[in-house]
């Protein structure tokens, strides 16, 4: 199912790039969770990511974000800190699976929605992940804007 009417809205994020192989995901997510907390940040949650490419040769541009508790922050020349982060409209689908195969699923599911309702993509991926202890999900989101009548009939 797609939610055609969605947007990510948040406070205080630090915010940080990289480019690493698709397998060591987790690691530099603990890298950049540890780092935040070596600032002496409370965080807020949830943790956001974005793909800024398509890993054909198996390696990943990745934005990742934190919401944190604190409206002042100094960080390092890496990192960045955005008193608010706003991006919208979006469409968005649940990944309940999480997995290589599910998440291609999801990502099909909305480039499909887009191409039916001509609209055209105008973000990264985004992945926001969610849930508790019992269920952990990935909400995957794209900015989308509607075609132009030129585009739509090429």
């Amino acid at each position: 199912m797609i939610n055609p009417h969605d947007a990510i809205k948040l406070t205080n994020v630090i915010s940080r790039k990289y480019r690493f192989y698709y397998r060591d995901l987790e690691r530099y997510l603990a890298e950049f969770i540890q780092d935040i907390f070596s600032l002496n940040l409370t965080i807020k949650g949830p943790l956001i990511y974005s793909l800024h490419n398509v890993p054909m040769d198996e390696m990943m541009n990745v934005e990742f974000y934190m919401p944190v508790a604190q409206d002042r922050v100094e960080t390092p020349p890496d990192m960045d800190f955005h008193s608010y982060f706003f991006i919208g409209p979006m469409i968005s689908t649940v990944d309940l699976v999480n997995s290589e195969a599910s998440m291609e699923a999801a990502y099909a599911s909305l480039f499909h929605y887009m191409e039916q309702n001509h609209l055209r993509q105008v973000t990264p991926i985004f992945h926001v992940a969610s849930g508790d202890e019992t269920l952990q999900y990935m909400t995957v989101k794209i900015g989308a804007a509607k075609k132009d009548i030129e585009e739509i009939w090429k």
